[in-house]
């Protein structure tokens, strides 16, 4: 496989980890568990990054595990960029800073389960993971673009055409006292 199949299929991969660890923050929060893990990084304080896989520790654990797999894959999606994407320097920028905002968003999390989940830093916490997930989406799109399906490139390609808007079907009768269309304006006043 080559260096940049590579790096395509682990856009994807990064992607949808993304999405997954998105999904558990939200299960999270939904279910009232943030703090079922009172330490960071591990979950009681002990140094034992294994706890008993039982009721909110579970839950808040799993987004844990996930976000580390995340951060896993967008360091080796890094690695990759620099390695093979060099010629493309958009698909390396975006390769760096995703790999910032997945640290950003590592250390984001200490800090609300440590000031136990402050409104401003759970807010902070979901919009950096919203940009990265955002920007992951984006790099897989240019990633793999040369890729995709040509009836996909065509379809895009349509949405994106501006379409002019469709013609009056009796400017008479139109709901608007002035007519859109200055030229036709009559100097004649209308009889009520």
């Amino acid at each position: 496989m080559r260096g940049h199949d590579l790096f395509r299929c682990a856009t994807i991969f990064a992607v949808v980890l993304c999405y997954a660890t998105i999904l558990l923050g939200g299960n999270v929060m939904a279910s009232g568990n943030g703090l079922a893990c009172p330490s960071w990084p591990s979950c009681y304080g002990n140094g034992n990054f294994l706890p008993a896989f039982q009721g909110g520790a579970a839950v808040e654990w799993s987004h844990r595990v996930m976000a580390f797999f995340l951060a896993s894959s967008v360091l080796v999606l890094g690695v990759l960029a620099g390695a093979f994407e060099r010629r493309r320097p958009a698909l390396l920028r975006l390769s760096v800073l995703s790999l910032g905002l997945v640290v950003s968003e590592a250390l984001l999390g200490g800090l609300v389960v440590k000031n136990a989940l402050q409104a401003p830093l759970v807010i902070a916490h979901l919009g950096i993971a919203t940009a990265l997930f955002g920007i992951l989406l984006l790099l897989a799109l240019l990633a793999n673009f040369r890729e995709m399906p040509s009836r996909w490139v065509s379809w895009a390609r349509r949405a994106l055409e501006e379409s002019p808007p469709p013609p009056d079907p009796d400017p008479a009768r139109s709901p608007h006292p002035f007519p859109s269309d200055p030229s036709r304006v009559s100097a004649t006043p209308r009889e009520g």
